[in-house]
């Protein structure tokens, strides 16, 4: 049958629904296939089998690697929660000075007041 040839209706509609039936047939072959895949992954990983595999073996320089990165990450939060302790802190101390820097402030001026100022020669 050529492309451009006149079908009836219910041939079209036979055909649509046996290429319906294949691709639903694929797609659940598919979905058991990668369900039993997973399941087969995680019994794998819970036994400790993935270990001695091959491919485990193969990508050790790979899983080195990550585990590198693993512990840079663990320690850059550690930095981090040190530093953002060491800000706090100073901080704090940066309020007492300020505090203590307008009260000396208020003291002097207060001091240098003419009053003041005529009280210190007089005696």
């Amino acid at each position: 049958m050529s492309k451009n040839e006149f079908i009836e209706k219910d041939q079209l509609d036979a055909l649509r629904a046996t290429e319906e039936k294949k691709s639903s047939r694929k797609k659940s072959a598919r979905k058991e296939k990668s369900a039993n895949n997973y399941g087969r992954v995680i019994v794998q990983i819970m036994n400790g089998e993935f270990l001695s595999k091959e491919n485990f073996i193969a990508n050790l320089p790979f899983t080195f690697y990550v585990g590198f990165l693993m512990v840079i990450m663990i320690s850059w939060g550690y930095y981090a929660e040190t530093v953002t302790r060491r800000e706090v802190s100073l901080e704090r101390e940066l309020g007492e000075v300020n505090a203590e820097f307008f009260t000396l402030g208020s003291e002097y001026n207060t001091q240098r007041g003419r009053r003041s100022v005529a009280r210190i020669f007089r005696s």
